[in-house]
């Protein structure tokens, strides 16, 4: 499959998918969230395959699709990267334990989409869902300091790791 092709296959595929969801901003649909990700990855998520995982990046946890669906239509290396982004689905503190534990092994493609995601879901609950910021830092201060522990210092250099440091304070 052609990269242009990869990235609008992904793209209307998450469209669809996403249809008639509400995102965490008043009067946003949920395509603007994934669409905010794609753009705060910029250059970062330079591949076709990082930039067609970050238009699935919420398909599991979210919709109706399953793991083999992404790996027919996508490939197995897509997949993969959607497959580590997906929160699993224990309890609150299991969750953000497990979280940042997957999330420190993740590929780092993984984990560029990953700070982009918690880049803009922080930038929305701090605007319009404060009684959850509290929460939400925590579990995501977990996970960043799991990923930066793993890939070491010049993770920690990224613009998107410091703007992911900064939404969680």
């Amino acid at each position: 499959m052609a990269h242009a092709n990869l990235v609008e296959k992904a793209r209307a595929f998450a469209a669809a998918k996403h249809a008639g969801q509400e995102g965490k901003r008043p009067h946003e649909s949920y395509m603007q969230h994934i669409h905010n990700v794609v753009e705060l990855l910029g250059p970062r998520g330079s591949t076709p395959k990082v930039v067609a995982a970050a238009y699935l990046h919420d398909c599991l946890e979210k919709t109706d699709t399953t793991i083999a669906e992404l790996i027919r239509e996508f490939g197995e290396d897509v997949a993969e990267l959607v497959y580590w982004l997906t929160d699993p689905e224990d309890s609150e503190p299991e969750k953000e334990l497990l979280s940042a534990w997957l999330l420190g092994r993740a590929p780092l493609g993984a984990k560029l989409i990953k700070l982009a995601d918690i880049i803009d879901n922080g930038q929305a609950i701090r605007s319009h869902q404060p009684a959850k910021l509290t929460t939400f830092r925590r579990g995501k201060r977990a996970i960043l300091e799991r990923m930066a522990t793993v890939e070491g210092d010049a993770f920690k250099e990224l613009a998107l790791y410091t703007a992911a440091l900064d939404v969680t304070r």
